[in-house]
This record gives C-alpha cells, sequence and structure tokens, in this order.
C-alpha cells in the first residue's frame, strides 16, 4: 500500500483529499502545517507528498527544502497560485510536479500515480494506470437502471450501454444520488451535503463534477442523462 502525505491547512480540501485517496487504496497521513509537515516527514517513509505553498509556521517552499536535505521522495505542489515564477521556484528548489486549485481530481490521482511509478518508490508496481478502473460487479448486487444508465452501489460500478464509465469516487456518488432521486430536481447545496457531508466547500465543485461526469458519459451516448434545471440545479428525468 503506498502511503502519501498531504500538507495543507484548509480542513474542507484535506476531508475531500483523504476520501478520495483512501478510495483507491492509499495511506494517507495528514499535516496541517509547515512544522508538522516537516516532523512527520522525518520520522515516517513516504511515497509521495502533496504539499501546499501556504502554510501556517513553514510555508511551503521551506518543507520543500527541509524534505530535499535528506530525501528524494516525489513531491507534488498543489496551489492556488499561478504565477510563471512560483512554479520556477518550487520547481527549482526540487517539486516534481505542480498543480493549481481548482483541480481535476482524476488528473490528480494520474499524477500522484505517474510520479510514483516514475520514482520508484513504494513495494512494487501500481497495479492500475488510473484509479477510474472500478471493481468487478458482485454477484449478490441489483444494479438500478435508467435509460442506458446502470449503477450498481456496491461495487461503485456505473454504466452506460454496456460501457463502464471511468469515474472519480464523487463523480460516481453524485450520480448515484441523482438517480436514487430519478425526477427530483437536486439543488447543488442537497448534492453538496448528501455528496460531502459536512464538506463546506464552493458549490461550483458539483459543477465542476457534473461536467466530467457528462463529458465521461458523452463518449458512448448522445442521450443527456443529468440535466440543468436553471436557477435550481440539476435532475436525471425518465425516458
Amino acid at each position: 500500500m503506498y502511503k502519501v502525505l498531504i500538507c495543507e491547512d484548509e480542513e474542507n480540501i484535506v476531508s475531500f483529499l483523504c476520501k478520495e485517496l483512501e478510495f483507491e487504496g492509499f495511506q494517507v497521513d495528514t499535516a496541517f502545517d509547515g512544522n508538522s509537515a516537516v516532523n512527520m516527514f522525518k520520522q515516517t517513509e513516504y511515497d509521495l507528498v502533496l504539499l501546499d505553498v501556504m502554510l501556517p509556521e513553514k510555508n511551503g517552499l521551506e518543507c520543500l527544502r527541509e524534505f530535499r536535505k535528506t530525501s528524494n521522495t516525489p513531491v507534488i505542489i498543489l496551489t492556488a497560485r499561478k504565477e510563471v515564477y512560483d512554479k520556477v521556484a518550487f520547481l527549482n528548489a526540487g517539486a516534481d510536479d505542480y498543480i493549481t486549485k481548482p483541480f481535476d481530481t482524476l488528473e490528480l490521482i494520474a499524477r500522484i500515480k505517474r510520479n510514483i511509478a516514475r520514482s520508484g518508490q513504494g513495494d512494487g508496481p501500481l497495479s492500475t494506470p488510473l484509479s477510474t478502473l472500478s471493481p468487478p460487479v458482485s454477484s449478490g448486487a441489483v444494479p438500478l437502471s435508467c435509460e442506458v444508465l446502470l449503477i450498481n452501489k456496491d461495487s461503485y460500478q456505473a454504466k452506460i450501454s454496456n460501457h463502464q464509465l471511468p469515474l472519480t469516487k464523487t463523480e460516481f456518488e453524485i450520480l448515484q444520488y441523482l438517480h436514487e432521486n430519478t425526477n427530483k430536481v437536486k439543488t447543488r447545496e442537497e448534492i453538496i451535503q448528501a455528496v460531502f457531508g459536512d464538506f463546506y466547500g464552493e458549490s461550483n465543485i458539483v459543477d465542476a463534477n457534473i461536467k466530467n461526469i457528462r463529458a465521461k458519459i458523452a463518449k458512448f451516448t448522445a442521450t443527456q442523462i443529468i440535466e440543468t434545471v436553471r436557477g435550481k440545479g440539476y435532475v436525471i428525468r425518465n425516458a
């Protein structure tokens, strides 16, 4: 099992990332300030570090320089800052990759796996190139259906026209929630509460995930599965 250290002071982002990475089979530790991040890094061997720039007590650049004194563990910088000189500073200090917020979950997971594989960290090769490969359908599960959409809650599997959709955990849970509430318009706030619980993030996180789900569905069917209700939210309707 690969171990990742998340160094981020925004609890909402940490909670979200932990859910996604643990679903992918990673073991995750978290640090909410720079000093904790450096101390944890010294005490534990990690396969990769996700490092925010603006950390309290010791900023991300200072942390990275401390990491590089003793280790070549892959470090991905995770930040809202998009200036070129920021990227150059971190890359020059030894960062392996750089991704800006808001980020696509599938892209982040792919970058994590790529950097671990490229570094030769961990105890063996990654078994799947991307996290989007869903587990097989369990024999006792009964898929729900809506037009050409099939959802299996037990295996976290969604299919369109017998094609498996490469969904992240969050994308699957949003699609499942809308499917379970077929013909009921759900607001962004209702979707956030159902999928993230106490995650009080921006409502555009729903829009971003819906956009990704639609793009993946569109590869297999022209049917518009998820409808936008202007000023309200989203709905899946029966044919």
